[in-house]
């Protein structure tokens, strides 16, 4: 009664099906991974994080197309993941987003809905990109990455005064500040390059001898 409970939902694969899920998984994953690199507004190195985007969707689309062949396979996963954590260095939200909607199309593909998976991919893909583009247009964008460096001790709080006299808006990243050097990262959008300047010759005549370094945003990809 136990071996017929456990084999009563065995399914025969299909293997044309589920190699061209495999290849389509294949192809939806590698244009998910142009868009984020193109469109993501992530500090880390894009290119590298959205190699993940192949392994993480193929990897789905294998496991689902084998679990769903058997009621004992699927018990069998559920014993697997409560032993194997999976643990990613994730630092920005979107990150978990493209990560989540790789599982998504991993989980389409190898339950056989590819054509509501591609439709539903297409249409998350074309938002995602819309909505970049409008809030591009909307924001004139000069975001650079500034690293302060003084020998002295920052107070926080002037600092940032004084940053953000100079900006459209600023996001501390970091700081490291003791009495005998300081150092403040943040993430700071301008208008165009003649604040940048402002705000160097300010800092310089506050802060006699300070380092100031500025790195465009899209030099960190």
């Amino acid at each position: 009664m136990k071996q017929v409970f456990l084999n009563y939902q065995n399914i025969e694969i299909n293997l044309l099906v589920f190699v061209g899920n495999l290849l389509i998984a294949l192809v939806l994953s590698h244009i998910l991974s142009l868009v984020y690199v193109k469109y993501s507004n992530s500090l880390s190195n894009k290119r590298i994080f959205s190699n993940n985007f192949y392994l993480i969707t193929l990897t789905t689309t294998v496991i689902i197309t084998v679990v769903k062949s058997s009621l004992a396979l699927s018990l069998g996963l559920v014993g697997a993941l409560s032993i194997v954590r999976f643990r990613a260095a994730i630092k920005e939200p979107e990150e978990i987003a493209y990560l989540f909607l790789c599982i998504a199309i991993g989980l389409g593909l190898g339950a056989n809905y590819t054509l509501v998976t591609v439709i539903g991919f297409a249409i998350i893909l074309a938002s995602t990109i819309v909505i970049n583009l409008y809030s591009r247009k909307n924001i004139n964008q000069e975001d650079m990455f500034c690293t302060i460096s003084w020998n002295k001790k920052f107070v926080l709080e002037e600092l940032l005064k004084v940053l953000k006299n100079h900006s459209n808006y600023l996001f501390l990243r970091d700081f490291d500040i003791s009495d005998e050097f300081s150092q403040v990262g943040v993430i700071i959008n301008f208008k165009n390059s003649e604040d940048i300047n402002l705000l160097s010759t300010e800092l310089s005549r506050i802060y006699s001898g300070v380092n100031i370094k500025f790195l465009n945003k899209q030099a960190l990809t």
